[in-house]
């Protein structure tokens, strides 16, 4: 495992927060300097508000490791925020349970299988606040699938409601319908994006 990318501040990936990035890929290679990101984090600690760990290549939860980068990066009583497709609901049920993060921003690109979905409730039954990013592309994610994932992000803290950023066929969903889908999601969710 290696940092591949380092961003000292980020206020896209989770609107409302300015964050530090991290972007880890499994393997070797060769990367930012886990103790220069190290210092530069701590440096900054009371200036962010939070640290985001998203996987490059794969979802950080398939990484080996992740456990120590937090540890080794991260100075105590920073939030951890962890980005991921959530489909590997153990491993964050454990790293929920140890107390390596409480926040946790889903990103989903099509309708989530049964253990993305078991992600979300390990995330709701960890007290964790969570995100729910919904990337609407019209030959992956039907609007139906959508408005069925109202339920699903129940107590979401934030849903962000994304066209793609290549769209194929130039098809995409009418703002009308975003705005449908928006005010769905408003019934369950805090705070809600359309980009």
């Amino acid at each position: 495992m290696f940092i591949s990318n380092y961003r000292r501040t980020d206020t896209v990936s989770y609107p409302g927060f300015l964050l530090s990035a991290v972007e880890i890929s499994d393997g070797t290679g060769d990367g930012v300097s886990e103790v220069e990101v190290s210092n530069t984090i701590y440096e900054d600690r009371d200036s962010i508000d939070g640290v985001l760990l998203r996987g490059h290549g794969s979802d950080v939860l398939e990484i080996d490791g992740v456990h120590r980068l937090i540890r080794n990066l991260v100075p105590k009583h920073t939030r951890v925020i962890l980005e991921t497709i959530g489909k590997h609901p153990d491993v964050l049920d454990d790293l929920i349970g140890a107390g390596y993060t409480r926040d946790i921003s889903f990103v989903f690109d099509q309708y989530p299988v049964k253990t993305q979905l078991d992600s979300l409730e390990v995330a709701r039954n960890g007290d964790c606040g969570f995100a729910v990013t919904l990337i609407l592309d019209p030959s992956r994610m039907t609007l139906e699938d959508a408005h069925d994932l109202v339920y699903s992000a129940r107590d979401a803290v934030q849903i962000q409601l994304r066209r793609p950023a290549v769209e194929v066929d130039k098809k995409r969903y009418r703002k009308n319908d975003m705005m449908a889908l928006a005010k769905s999601f408003r019934e369950v969710a805090r705070d809600v994006k359309i980009f």
